[in-house]
């Protein structure tokens, strides 16, 4: 009796090699032969789900940028109930929202080679259409995020009147990023400790 083979878990057993790939050899080795030696597959195998490894990366990315978003969906639909309840002190709220927050950020191993793996891709998408398209699409869904948990402040009297809510929210778009650039590549400056006490800070700022 012939083996069956779920393709879906197939594809993504082949996204995870990209990302071992690219930890430990850099993005520039990310090659069929080097995703088959990593997954221990035929090239012709690789070959039956993507016919090249430029698809094979777009869709290592869009994983990548999936698995993520479901990740941070599942803490926001955890966040909202909470606050909206109304039972939590203004201290516990802003611990609340700045975990949810910080879940954008490389405090612990998963999501250290997350970032990893991901700044390789934004470099390489800088000269790569393709990816560039994804990383916008990307971008543009973090500053919506953060304009959903300002707003949801807002609503709820947290924030100090008179904030433009779509400018900060670019700037706490803005500070993630530049908080998950120098974690990711220089953890011993900015340890996971300190770079939520910073975001905790620029939050603490925009308060009441």
């Amino acid at each position: 009796m012939p083996k069956i083979v779920d393709p879906i878990q197939r594809r993504e057993i082949i996204a995870d090699a990209v990302y071992t790939v690219v930890l430990k050899q850099g993005f520039a080795k990310v090659s069929l032969r080097a995703i088959a030696e990593e997954t221990g597959l035929a090239i012709g195998s690789i070959r039956h789900y993507f016919t090249t490894a430029e698809g094979i990366v777009r869709f290592a990315l869009e994983t990548l940028v999936e698995r993520v978003s479901a990740r941070i969906e599942d803490r926001l639909s955890a966040l909202l109930p909470a606050l909206e309840a109304g039972d939590l002190s203004r201290d516990e709220a802003r611990e609340k929202t700045v975990d949810f927050l910080a879940e954008l950020l490389p405090l612990d191993e998963t999501r250290r080679r997350e970032s990893v793996v991901w700044l390789a891709f934004e470099e390489e998408a800088r000269t790569d259409p393709d990816l560039a398209d994804v990383f916008e699409t990307s971008v543009r869904g973090t500053k919506a995020l953060m304009a959903r948990a300002l707003e949801d402040m807002s609503r709820r009297g947290a924030l100090r009147s008179g904030l433009d809510l779509d400018l900060e929210a670019d700037s706490m778009a803005a500070l993630i990023d530049g908080l998950t650039l120098r974690s990711t590549l220089h953890p011993h400056v900015l340890t996971p400790t300190r770079a939520k006490d910073v975001l905790s800070a620029h939050l603490e700022k925009l308060r009441v």
